[in-house]
């Protein structure tokens, strides 16, 4: 199955395009407060920095979800389980939308922040 037809699933948008083939800025497509790196950063360092924020949040004591999606938008990267508990906590501002261009990125951004964050808040419950 290609990424496109994966995307298509998984979002329900046609033209989704992922950070793995997103070679241009989208500076001018982010929202205030949203993380910077999605504009402009490989999926490696997207993840990297989505890490480094879930740590930070951590230490300060004051835990988020990312929640991002096409058509509906989900705690990327939580199993459904938790879903319930997860969306009582604030979120991190993502792009979401079928028509956000950075979208891939945000997924890819919202996975690596919630699969750090997940253990705390399971852990503080």
């Amino acid at each position: 199955m290609t990424f496109g037809v994966c995307s298509f699933l998984l979002t329900g948008c046609a033209h989704l395009e992922t950070a793995e083939t997103s070679t241009s800025s989208h500076m001018g497509d982010l929202m205030p407060g949203q993380p910077q790196i999605l504009a402009t950063g490989t999926p490696e360092q997207i993840r990297q920095v989505a890490i480094a924020d879930a740590r930070a949040d951590i230490a300060a004591g004051k835990p988020r979800i990312a929640i991002t999606g096409g058509i509906a938008a989900w705690p990327t990267g939580v199993p459904e389980k938790y879903f319930k508990l997860v969306l009582s906590y604030p979120r991190v501002d993502l792009p979401s939308g079928c028509t956000s261009p950075c979208l891939g990125q945000a997924a890819t951004y919202a996975e690596a922040y919630n699969k750090e964050i997940l253990p705390y808040i399971l852990s503080h419950q």
